[in-house]
């Protein structure tokens, strides 16, 4: 595969807080690059996940593992659905090594645009929480 000279390179970043229940907080940061190759036949998304502030609280905020999902939206609006796209590090983790990620899927004619979104899961019952999503938009 080669990179595609028709469409730019996209550049993406999602902050999240998360609180903890003494006051404690952990700001999460993702960011990286979205890109079509070989023609809009494939999509790369290359990124990394950090803790940006407040590593010291990492336990009062029940020291979650963390991951990165994509969704895609196609020209109509119907979505592919939610997808893990990086593998799964405990915030402790992450306080002493950033989580790098790089994912290529398809790309169909109809696809527009990716949506990407952190996923904690707390504890032995793997409760979930959702950062907000960031939408990058390929294709006019």
């Amino acid at each position: 595969m080669t990179q595609s000279l028709e469409v730019p390179t996209k550049e993406f970043c999602l902050d999240w807080t998360m609180d903890g229940a003494n006051g404690g907080r952990v700001h999460f940061t993702l960011s990286g690059q979205v890109s079509l190759l070989d023609g809009k036949r494939f999509y790369k998304v290359d990124g990394v996940l950090y803790i940006a502030d407040g590593s010291a609280y990492c336990r009062e905020i029940g020291n979650p593992r963390l991951h990165v999902r994509r969704n895609g939206v196609e020209e109509t609006g119907r979505q592919w659905g939610w997808e893990a796209i990086s593998s799964r590090k405990s915030a402790n983790r992450l306080c002493t090594m950033d989580g790098y990620f790089v994912r290529t899927g398809y790309w169909a004619p109809a696809d527009r645009s990716i949506q990407l979104g952190i996923v904690a899961e707390h504890g032995i019952t793997r409760r979930r929480s959702h950062s907000p999503t960031a939408t990058i938009r390929l294709v006019d």
